[in-house]
């Protein structure tokens, strides 16, 4: 299912998007917010197994910029939990450029509208590493409000730093409606 807002469009990743993500996850500053699983060097060879190996218990959509219409990153929500009603959300916009600019927010409202709307959850939770307070701003900017901070719980720049743990609950004024969608076979 496609998810569009003012600023940005989800849609399913293609194999058109491989160079890009390739190319800007070759970006540190893209990939260190990424997260662990943006290993550098990250190859086109990576990016194609990414998308060829999908994950049962994920959504994952490319993030368009309606701008433009060029694709600046991908949001996935992971670990979804039927039986607990809630799931992980994650993101990773670049270039470095673009950020600062609310795509990362309307894609994880879109995202969370989608979680609470179309999949029945209740709660959507994200770590944020302490060294990334961009994205804590960005997710607090959808809703998102602290429930903890773990300490050295992940590894940024070769050191174990703390990770706050957001969450953002279906019962939000920001989460009342649905997201707008397009109709796709995709889901």
């Amino acid at each position: 299912m496609n998810l569009t807002g003012q600023l940005v469009r989800l849609r399913a990743p293609e194999e058109r998007d491989v160079p890009a993500i390739a190319s800007l996850l070759s970006d540190p500053e893209v990939a260190a917010g990424a997260g662990s699983w943006a290993w550098n060097p990250y190859g086109e060879q990576d990016a194609r197994r990414f998308l060829q190996q999908p994950d049962q218990r994920s959504a994952d959509w490319a993030i368009e910029d309606l701008g433009d219409g060029a694709f600046v990153g991908l949001t996935s929500l992971s670990r979804i939990d039927y039986q607990d009603h809630n799931a992980a959300w994650g993101i990773w916009i670049g270039p470095p450029e673009r950020w600062d600019r609310g795509l990362g927010s309307e894609a994880c409202t879109l995202a969370v509208r989608f979680a609470f709307h179309h999949l029945g959850l209740e709660k959507v939770w994200v770590q944020v590493p302490e060294t990334n307070p961009r994205a804590r701003r960005a997710v607090e900017k959808a809703g998102f409000e602290l429930e903890g901070t773990l300490a050295r719980h992940v590894f940024v720049d070769g050191r174990l730093v703390a990770a706050h743990v957001l969450s953002a609950f279906r019962d939000h004024p920001l989460y009342e409606r649905p997201a707008t969608s397009e109709v796709s076979t995709w889901i």
